[in-house]
């Protein structure tokens, strides 16, 4: 950057804001403008001066809000410094004086980092002239992937930025969409913790049935169908599970082996030929009553998820210490019971594979510091080891239907005083009118 003139008066009629501004929108002035009428402008605005080739404006590098307060204050000329810069020194400059005074939105931030980028900087050349770090650079670029509209409605909800960075695991870009629309809310990460859910299994299920579709013939459900064997697409396919079912479609079937999958279900079946007799209707209405178990399960192991998930990120409140100790109390559990297995887990404390006895935890240093700087913590993990039993967190009957669970929603609401965020799926979940519950035809 050269300095040509450090002070001169230009009328604001003569001066345009810069085309490539990273701030978008300079916001409320209103209150600017009136210090400008009592005070005037304190701080030179910096311009490139008779720029515009059509026009002959100069163009405001530093000053956007000085300049509309001015015009909004009925001043004729505002004090300007003028530069000479090229391009990459402009974007650069407007983009480090809008960060240095948190001017800028993430998503603003983004596009001025893109910005240097299609003028051949790298991200390391951006950090180095912005203050941020590569890893913070690359995080705001994958930003500008997201959808802008959702995008800016997502800045009015003023999510954490650790939420932004953790949408980048998912991939799919309709599912990154719909957690997109959740974040800064209390569904945030239910919604994550079920897009990446999906996106696994859509990963297995899509390579299973690939294999699958070789094989066999994809029908329409039959209930008067032999199920030969079920697949479930928990895990990835290997050789020999290639094999066995190369193996199945050369066994002796009366060669009417089909396969009949239904769409988003993590499991198929392989029919054969028809039953001898019709299917009794029992045996019908038991296959519908494991599925529909199956999806009620489903439901309730991500919530367990969520709530594992929140004691391990814990962070030690004081304020929490009457809240955990309470808890304990009212939870009525027996301490005696407590997995001590579990609570190293949850508080991420090293125990000998080797050792049996798993009240080791007990002796060791580190619990025994935690249990004086972070008591609310050691509670907590204590209390979850205890709760998170199927027998106290299930909510459905053998059938799949919903049965109210008041241990599940006392711990429940615990977890809401030490700063758990409960999301309406689980809010769902726990009064039984989650879809989880309506059975499937």
């Amino acid at each position: 950057m050269v300095v040509t003139k450090r002070s001169i008066m230009i009328p604001v009629d003569e001066l345009q804001p810069h085309p490539d501004n990273p701030r978008k929108d300079v916001g409320d002035v209103t209150e600017l403008a009136e210090s400008i009428k009592k005070n005037g402008i304190f701080q030179n605005l910096t311009v490139l001066r008779n720029c515009d080739p059509e026009t002959g404006k100069s163009t405001v590098i530093i000053g956007h809000r000085r300049l509309a307060a001015a015009k909004l204050a009925g001043l004729e000329k505002v004090p300007c410094m003028v530069v000479e810069m090229d391009e990459k020194e402009q974007i650069a400059t407007m983009l480090l004086e809008n960060m240095q005074r948190s001017d800028l939105t993430i998503y603003e931030q983004a596009q001025g980092f893109q910005m240097m980028l299609d003028m051949g900087e790298t991200k390391a050349d951006i950090a180095e002239k912005t203050g941020f770090s590569e890893t913070t650079v690359r995080h705001r670029l994958k930003l500008l992937e997201l959808d802008p509209e959702e995008f800016r409605k997502a800045e009015e909800r003023q999510p954490k930025l650790t939420d932004y960075i953790e949408l980048e695991k998912i991939t799919d870009p309709e599912l990154k969409s719909k957690a997109l629309k959740t974040i800064g809310t209390s569904n945030f990460q239910w919604t994550m913790e079920s897009c990446k859910r999906q996106q696994r299994e859509k990963s297995l299920r899509d390579e299973w049935l690939e294999y699958i579709d070789k094989l066999f013939v994809k029908v329409e459900w039959d209930p008067d169908r032999e199920v030969v064997k079920t697949i479930y697409f928990t895990k990835k396919m290997t050789d020999e599970d290639k094999a066995e079912l190369d193996k199945l479609q050369d066994e002796d079937h009366d060669n009417v082996l089909d396969y009949w999958h239904k769409e988003g279900n993590t499991y198929c079946y392989i029919l054969g030929k028809k039953r001898d007799k019709p299917l009794p209707k029992y045996e019908d209405e038991n296959r519908r009553r494991l599925e529909q178990v199956q999806r009620v399960k489903e439901v309730e192991e991500q919530a367990e998820r969520l709530r594992e998930a929140f004691v391990k990120a814990y962070t030690s409140k004081r304020r929490n210490y009457t809240y955990a100790l309470r808890m304990m109390l009212d939870m009525e559990l027996e301490l005696v019971d407590t997995n001590w297995n579990r609570v190293s887990e949850l508080l991420d404390i090293d125990v000998p594979d080797d050792d049996d006895d798993d009240h080791i935890i007990q002796e060791s240093g580190e619990f025994i510091s935690l249990c004086v700087t972070d008591p609310d913590k050691v509670m907590l993990a204590v209390t979850s080891s205890l709760v998170e039993t199927g027998f106290y967190t299930s909510v459905h009957t053998w059938d799949g239907s919903h049965q109210r669970n008041e241990h599940l929603e006392k711990w429940y609401k615990w977890l809401g005083l030490m700063g758990y965020s409960i999301s309406d799926e689980e809010k769902a979940m726990l009064d039984g009118t989650h879809e989880c519950f309506k059975e499937e035809k």
